[in-house]
């Protein structure tokens, strides 16, 4: 998956590619806090969070690896696999501490997997408001009756709302998104095999890391982590999700810890809500 990234040690200072590793802080004496990047893949989206977390607390941003021709559709568990051999190059043993957003979450959740397998200590699996993709069709019956009702009450609520109050705009901006989002949603679920069945590949106009790594999330089937998980659940997340207020994981991980943190599924890693984060997160990093 990553072409020409090599990372090795020169006596006690550690060579790295900065081409999709990140030191957001390379300084202090803590075991680093390695992050992963969400979907759009930029590694700066943790930067407000490296600055609130103390100053002798080391923070690298993983962005998305270098895609070889032969690998324009990465899944979760082969960008996983790619994060650990760079991540064991920075620091060969653990322990380790892991963090993601969004779908970050999901590759640092098989990081730990993968560490684990190979006998290596996980000390922080932190997620922050990562949801197990598909996670709503999972639900008891009551429940996931109960999550749609709220969905679809909620957003009739919000758009009788605007247009009560004569925005027009922001109900054909909501409408357009939303279109939008499932037509993404349905067209990388079945461009693959349409153009696969045709003879041709993806071309490579409409190809981008935000297109292609929603369909890896979509594909991604968590298996079961014995370790601990923290989940962080931004509050502002629309009403549906805080029907099963663990975004699905309930059933994967035995050791799931829930924590509840101010902002929504955007603003959660900005101020001022990363203040919070930070708060929380602090404890749990190595000392």
């Amino acid at each position: 998956m990553v072409a020409n990234n090599q990372a090795y040690s020169r006596g006690d200072a550690v060579e790295y590619d900065r081409s999709w590793v990140v030191p957001l802080r390379s300084s202090g004496v803590r075991p680093p806090l390695f992050c992963a990047s969400a979907l759009g893949g930029d590694a700066f989206d943790y930067g407000d969070l490296a600055m609130a977390l103390p100053q002798d607390q080391p923070v690298y941003s993983l962005k998305m690896p270098g895609l070889s021709e032969a690998e324009d559709f990465p899944t979760v568990e082969q960008i996983a696999a790619a994060y650990v051999l760079k991540v064991r190059e920075m620091r060969r043993h653990g322990p380790y501490y892991l963090c993601g957003h969004s779908f970050g979450g999901l590759v640092v959740y098989e990081m730990a997997k993968i560490l684990d397998r190979e006998g290596e200590d996980v000390n922080l699996v932190a997620l922050f408001d990562a949801e197990v993709p598909g996670y709503s069709r999972t639900l008891p019956l009551r429940q996931r009756t109960k999550y749609y009702f709220v969905y679809v009450f909620d957003r009739i609520a919000k758009y009788g709302r605007d247009l009560f109050c004569g925005r027009i705009d922001r109900v054909v901006d909501n409408v357009r998104d939303t279109c939008v989002s499932y037509s993404k949603k349905f067209a990388w679920r079945v461009a693959p095999a349409l153009f696969s069945a045709v003879g041709h590949e993806v071309p490579s106009q409409i190809r981008s890391n935000h297109l292609v790594l929603t369909k890896a999330w979509w594909a991604y089937r968590p298996g079961e982590y014995g370790g601990r998980v923290d989940l962080f659940f931004a509050c502002g997340r629309a009403p549906e999700y805080k029907i099963d207020g663990t975004l699905g994981w309930r059933t994967r991980s035995t050791g799931l810890v829930v924590s509840a943190v101010p902002g929504d599924h955007a603003t959660m890693l900005h101020p001022p809500f990363v203040a919070t984060l930070a708060e929380r997160l602090t404890p749990l990093l190595g000392e």
